[in-house]
């Protein structure tokens, strides 16, 4: 009996909601029969093995993780190791402290697995072609950001901050241990598609300095990833408490 393989290669270049972003696709079918089962036949082998070497280093691993991670609301051990990771590679760029950084939970698409990570779990993570941007952004902005996300009982990503909210209400903030400060200038570390409106983030006016870079936010984690590795460190994630919400509301 015959049977047919399909041999599709991919190149696919994704982005958060961006006009440029665009799909491509190519394949190629090959009959299946004895020949095959009895390795007699090369056509599959050397199809597949034409594009062995654009697949080898998606199979890099990057480091290990000591168990399975889910996204989850309000905070979560993935998505707090994601920002915190973000903030953390900001400041190595910037050689600057970066009091807060921001990430949307929309763009973490899937689980960390347990064990070895690779590459391609990176990019099926964070399969988005969103670029780190640095700002400089009043305190009253942050304030409002923050207000808007305790009244909608959706609290994106975040590091440097820890929030507590009653109900739709924003009862208690704190940036960098400190209460946070209307009047102040703070750094803040995110990627493109937020700076530009995206799930809903509205900076205002509020924005003094924007720095945009070349840095995909999949590479500032596959960077903090491998110096856990090289250090000999195994992701352990957990939760710490920087969101709390009582009385949530029921959407």
């Amino acid at each position: 009996m015959k049977r047919t393989l399909i041999i599709a290669v991919a190149a696919l270049s994704l982005a958060s909601c961006h006009p440029k972003g665009y799909s491509q696709y190519s394949w190629e079918y090959h009959e299946l029969d004895s020949a095959y089962d009895r390795g007699t036949s090369t056509a599959v082998q050397d199809a597949i093995e034409r594009y062995d070497s654009l697949m080898a280093p998606l199979q890099e691993i990057v480091c290990y993780s000591k168990d399975v991670y889910v996204k989850a609301f309000p905070e979560s051990g993935l998505s707090n190791f994601a920002v915190d990771a973000l903030r953390s590679f900001a400041e190595k760029y910037t050689g600057e402290r970066i009091d807060i950084a921001l990430l949307n939970f929309g763009g973490i698409r899937t689980d960390l697995p347990r064990g070895a990570v690779r590459m391609y779990d990176v990019v099926s993570i964070f399969p988005f072609n969103n670029y780190l941007t640095i700002l400089d952004v009043e305190g009253s902005t942050i304030k409002r950001m923050l207000e808007k996300m305790a009244r909608r009982n959706k609290v994106e990503a975040l590091s440097g901050v820890r929030m507590k909210i009653d109900g739709d209400r924003l009862v208690e903030c704190t940036v960098g241990g400190k209460r946070l400060d209307a009047n102040g200038i703070y750094k803040v570390a995110t990627i493109d598609f937020l700076v530009t409106g995206g799930d809903g983030i509205d900076w205002g006016n509020g924005i003094v300095m924007r720095r945009d870079t070349e840095v995909l936010l999949k590479d500032v984690i596959t960077s903090e990833m491998k110096d856990l590795m090289a250090a000999g460190k195994t992701l352990d994630l957990k939760k710490d408490g920087r969101i709390v919400i009582t009385n949530p509301i029921q959407q």
